[in-house]
């Protein structure tokens, strides 16, 4: 893997880090642009942001689905531990 890589693999990474806020309209001007531009030059993250938007269109359009209450338990359980083991992010630096 190439420095020019490694570059774009960390972009994508915050990229996707922010979409949902992205697509809620919940970022500053001047983040959009950069991820807009971002956008422009990655068809792999363009691809992903249209996943994402045909998926939400989709749940939105179906409702919500009512689990069995052993699933949601299991599921919030296994939240709860990705939650725990992820790499707290540094707050400061962009």
């Amino acid at each position: 893997m190439t420095h020019l890589d490694l570059e774009r693999d960390h972009r994508c990474a915050d990229f996707l880090e922010r979409l949902s806020r992205y697509l809620d309209g919940d970022l500053p001007a001047q983040e959009r642009r950069a991820i807009e531009r971002h956008l422009h030059d990655c068809p792999c993250c363009e691809d992903v942001l249209d996943s994402l938007k045909f998926t939400l269109v989709a749940c939105h359009e179906k409702g919500r689905p009512a689990l069995p209450r052993d699933v949601r338990r299991r599921a919030r359980a296994r939240v709860t531990e990705l939650l725990r083991q992820a790499p707290r992010a540094k707050t400061g630096a962009r």
